[in-house]
């Protein structure tokens, strides 16, 4: 066997991941001959670009391997293979053109997957058995389900009910706590566990329990903590009684912090605090000063033991009152939980869909224990040998399911006594989705050998160079990393990062690292940070870095916002998930400002919204106020759009009805082709109505955006989790001052260690520091969980440090205690103490530079040619579909919808360059049913009118340069479609064609048109309105 049977990869950022897992792949494909072994192999990554990526360097690879030339002589994969499989050049490009041929034309059986694709493979197979749907649709948004379900469980809220009771019974005493009444955040909180996996084993411990037990349990914590209450401030009484028959007084003691305390506990027995020192230290030292006199110092010390006693049960009772509370204020999400997961099934059983999230879960119940040959009988086909990437990532139940298959492949022969094989690679360092069930440890034991799931150790092997980034970048994340990893509390995972933390690095001398600290920060913090991100992309320009060569990684969306707003106005160019949302398209925009006026026509501010769009640059509100209130009439006169037409379509064809009446789309739009796309899929799923479509976008509009276009000239700015896998030559960090423990309100299942929780096994509580309190398994669970918070942090910063490739820029703030300390809890602090071990640290320096930036222009893109897609209409109400070639003739009957006049002159003139265009473009619109043979003649006069109007005949002779309706884009971003543009050099004359009576504002919009001609650079002779009617009137401007 050329491959061992069991291999695991440990690669760091940047060590040849990719390669590494090519070559492997490529030599199993290699190794015999025939080009077959591609069909028993499952390689298995976690994003659609990765399964591309690994997909696109095999194929590249086997084509120009099967090409015999002298550069396969100097290609290193290429004489890799060649070594290890023993082979010569000649049989390994027969072998490499034989298998490339196999591939493409069994391109269904190169199995390179997602193990979420491969899952809902798997699933469709076992539909039947699982009872769900063949053509189930898959749920991505899992979000919007869950705000679905929730609204769906309020909704039907009945009177009597108890399910109602419950929920008015929360938003009281969600009142009462000073907190909002809107229930829904809450369910919607803790619904989300629904869909993670990581609360799925204690979810199905509740499932048993019904309304009445949770009930009961309620109705149990409440007396438990109202007696808890009483006997807190009893045992305070106690204290206080003690000194009082001792004659001590509040005085005697240091500070008078013990009776002061105890005076605290009777008075709110429910807040109590024990971080102070001397609580902490209770009975190791004296609670009285030096000067409180001898007899008093007898007193208290005669009465320590009882004292400490009182004071430990104080602590013990306050401990499990604040783990009953704690539970209490997460029970009634939790006892709905039940019916909301009803209402979500009912959702989704009518419309036959089955979340991405539950593919785990029925795998792990219903198909994993299935014996191996039986799923791959049913799958079609048997799988050998198993590739799986960024292993880190995987979670505890995807590995599960897969273990009995790679098992199976493992321990099992073929005829010819071969056995398949299993081949790991991650990096623990990068797990930053344990928020999703990615778990870090499930790595680290596999190298560990302790977990010996195959009967055979793992060959492990780490890939020690790295071969991104240049050697001042790879030296410093080595230092950084070593010197920070005290910080951390767990030893398996400071081990991680001091052996993960040695890269070699490759020839590639020189790279910067600069840490930069805001002089300035208080007040306007983000403001600071935004300042300094520009900073650097000017020095960047100024080496003559392009924009496509910066990233700019940042912890949350919020901070890309701030951001991308800062240098938009600074005209900086930049590419961000922000910029490529739908909701923040104008002419998007506007077509659901279209909707909303179709549902409230009355509405101002919807008209306004409208007449804002459409308003010219020039005099803009005096064209709203003139238009305000009389919008139906403008939009019929000016664009020949009618409103009631629009509302009698649907909302698809309704909007393709307004994009071709406004001209939204002469060229093409991605951002309305992406609206139309969500339109038609909300149209399928749901129904067509308006209110249907407008509700859906209000919940969903935040996350739609088309696909981040490549090669783009502009600053990319994107969230650090996104960057992973990926790499740039300039990375920016701002806001790098994260809380190292920092979460929102995050829940953790406990064990249920109190007399009254009987019947349950795990509660859910909200993670505090008091869990420490509650009894010795709390207190674990807290601390692993704050250790695991530590690891992601640590993990999230070692992603965004090995992004760069030639120059990092981290920027950050002084965050120093009153004492001037730094905060190693913060990464300000986690900079400041490396700058501390590395003796460079000084409080008035604010700038920490590690090596030279000198740009070698290595750039991970390059341009490419602009491929632009037309927009293509359907044209279902304008007679074009048509089985006749004539339209108006089908069965002899006349067309039953009339064609605007003005939009047919438009469209023809648009085709006509020269008069002899004229006849082949009525031709045209015969032939595709636009007209009908009795307006033949009408149109054939009109438009050789006008190209031959003796003001007009000079702009249509043949072999000028024409544009008809070219779209331009003005300073602003206004997007302007002038109907022809005769171009002379430099020189242009801009025709626009009218069909209605005479406005001033057709002046204005032509006048437009001229000014944005001459902003690039055009001398403009003449701006003609051409007035078409029975007469041809050309109006020079």
């Amino acid at each position: 066997m050329l491959l061992d049977p069991y291999v695991i990869y440990d690669a760091s950022a940047g060590s040849g991941k990719t390669f590494t897992l090519v070559k492997e792949y490529l030599k199993l494909l290699l190794a015999a001959e025939g080009g077959q072994n591609f069909r028993k192999i499952l390689a298995i990554t976690f994003t659609n670009k990765a399964v591309n990526e690994m997909k696109h360097r095999i194929l590249e690879c086997l084509h120009d391997f099967s090409i015999p030339s002298e550069s396969n002589s100097k290609n290193e994969l290429f004489l890799q293979l060649e070594k290890e499989l023993k082979l010569s050049p000649e049989i390994l490009h027969k072998r490499a053109r034989r298998t490339l041929k196999e591939i493409l034309h069994n391109y269904a059986f190169f199995d390179i997957s997602t193990i979420d694709k491969f899952n809902h493979r798997l699933i469709k197979t076992f539909a039947k058995d699982l009872k769900i749907p063949q053509n189930f649709e898959v749920v991505l948004d899992t979000e919007l389900l869950l705000t679905e379900g929730v609204d769906r469980l309020i909704g039907n809220a009945k009177v009597d009910d108890q399910i109602t009771d419950i929920l008015i019974a929360f938003a009281l005493e969600k009142i009462d706590e000073s907190k909002s009444w809107n229930i829904a955040y809450d369910l919607g909180k803790v619904g989300a566990m629904l869909f993670n996996e990581n609360h799925s084993p204690y979810l199905e411990g509740l499932k048993s329990k019904d309304l009445r037990s949770f009930l009961a349990l309620q109705s149990q914590l409440l007396k438990t903590t109202a007696l808890l209450k009483k006997e807190l401030v009893t045992t305070a009484q106690n204290v206080l009684q003690l000194m009082e028959d001792a004659g001590l007084e509040q005085s005697d003691f240091k500070a008078g912090y013990f009776p002061k305390f105890m005076k605290q506990v009777i008075k709110d027995p429910s807040s109590l605090d024990f971080t102070a020192k001397w609580k902490q230290e209770f009975g190791n030292e004296a609670l009285y000063n030096k000067s409180t006199p001898q007899n008093k110092k007898a007193g208290i010390d005669g009465l320590m033991l009882r004292f400490t006693a009182l004071f430990s049960a104080i602590k013990q009772q306050y401990g499990r009152l604040s783990f009953l509370k704690n539970i209490y204020q997460n029970i009634v999400p939790i006892t709905i939980l039940n019916a909301l997961q009803k209402e979500i099934n009912t959702l989704l059983e009518e419309r036959d869909q089955l979340p991405i999230s539950a593919f785990n879960t029925l795998i792990s119940e219903h198909i994993k224990d299935q014996p191996a040959p039986f799923i791959y009988e049913r799958l079609g086909e048997k799988y050998k040998h198993y590739f799986i990437d960024e292993f880190q990532d995987t979670s505890l139940m995807q590995w599960s399911n897969l273990v009995p298959l790679i098992s199976h492949a493992l321990q099992s022969e073929d005829l010819q006594g071969n056995r398949g094989s299993l081949f790991l690679v991650g990096d623990a360092k990068q797990a930053i989705y344990r928020w999703r069930g990615g778990r870090s440890e499930q790595f680290l034991n596999l190298i560990g050998d302790q977990e010996s799931l195959f009967g055979m150790p793992p060959k492990t092997a780490t890939l020690g160079t790295n071969y991104r980034s240049y050697e001042e970048i790879v030296s410093f994340n080595n230092d950084f990393f070593t010197s920070t990893v005290p910080h951390l509390n767990n030893e398996l995972y400071q081990d991680l990062f001091i052996k993960g933390n040695k890269q070699l690095h490759t020839n590639q001398k020189g790279g910067l690292v600069s840490i930069r600290f805001l002089e300035d920060p208080e007040g306007t913090k983000d403001l600071s940070y935004c300042e300094e991100v520009l900073r650097i992309i000017d020095e960047l320009r100024k080496k003559q870095v392009p924009y496509r060569d910066i990233c700019v990684l940042f912890r949350t969306k919020k901070q890309g916002v701030k951001v991308a707003e800062h240098l938009l106005g600074n005209k900086i160019p930049v590419i961000s998930s922000e910029s490529l949302l739908l909701q923040n398209n104008a002419s998007v925009n506007f077509l659901v400002n279209l909707l909303k006026l179709s549902n409230f026509p009355s509405d101002l501010n919807i008209q306004y919204e409208l007449l804002s769009f459409l308003s010219p640059p020039v005099n803009k509100h005096s064209f709203i106020s003139q238009n305000l209130e009389k919008l139906p009439v403008l939009l019929a006169s000016d664009f020949n759009f009618d409103l009631s037409v629009f509302n009698k379509r649907s909302v698809y064809d309704g909007l393709e009805y307004a994009i071709e009446r406004f001209r939204l789309c002469a060229d093409s739009n991605a951002y309305i082709s992406c609206f139309l796309d969500e339109v038609l899929d909300i149209e399928q799923t749901l129904d067509t109505s308006i209110a249907t479509f407008l509700t859906q976008w209000d919940k969903k509009k935040s996350s739609l955006s088309i696909p981040a276009p490549d090669n783009v000239n502009a600053v990319q700015l994107m969230t650090i989790h996104k960057a992973k896998g990926l790499e740039f030559p300039m990375v920016i960090f701002p806001f790098a001052n994260t809380y190292i423990y920092q979460d929102r309100d995050p829940k953790i299942w406990v064990p249920a260690e109190d007399e009254s929780l009987e019947g349950f096994k795990n509660v859910l509580v909200s993670k505090k520091k008091e869990m420490i309190m509650y009894h010795e398994q709390a207190r674990v669970l807290y601390e692993e969980e704050q250790q695991k918070m530590e690891l992601d942090a640590f993990n999230l910063l070692y992603v965004v440090l090995t992004r760069s490739i030639q120059g990092l820029f981290i920027v950050s703030e002084m965050d120093l205690t009153s004492k001037g300390e730094h905060k190693p809890a913060y990464f300000s602090g986690l900079f400041i103490h490396f700058l501390k071990e590395q003796g460079r640290w000084d409080p008035n320096t604010y700038r920490y530079d590690f090596g030279e930036l000198i740009f070698t222009g290595r750039s991970t893109s390059t341009e490419v040619p602009h491929v632009s897609m037309p927009f293509i209409y359907t044209n279902k109400f304008d007679s074009r579909l048509s089985i006749s070639t004539r339209a108006g003739e089908l069965w002899g009957s006349s067309r039953e919808v009339a064609i605007s006049q003005g939009t047919l002159l438009h469209y023809g003139m648009s085709l006509i360059l020269s008069p002899e265009d004229v006849a082949p473009t009525v031709s045209l619109l015969l032939e595709t049913g636009a007209i009908s043979a009795n307006e033949e003649s009408r149109y054939l006069e009109r438009f050789n009118k006008i190209t031959t109007h003796p003001a007009l005949a000079g702009y249509f002779k043949a072999g000028l340069i024409i544009k008809n309706e070219q779209p331009l884009i003005t300073k602003n971003g206004v997007i302007l479609r002038p109907d022809r543009i005769v171009f002379d050099e430099m020189k242009v004359t801009i025709l626009d064609y009218k069909t209605g009576k005479e406005y001033s504002s057709h002046n204005e919009q032509i006048d437009t048109y001229g000014q944005t001609m001459r902003s690039m650079g055009y001398t403009v002779e003449n701006k003609i309105l051409v007035y078409i009617d029975d007469k041809i009137k050309p109006v020079f401007i």
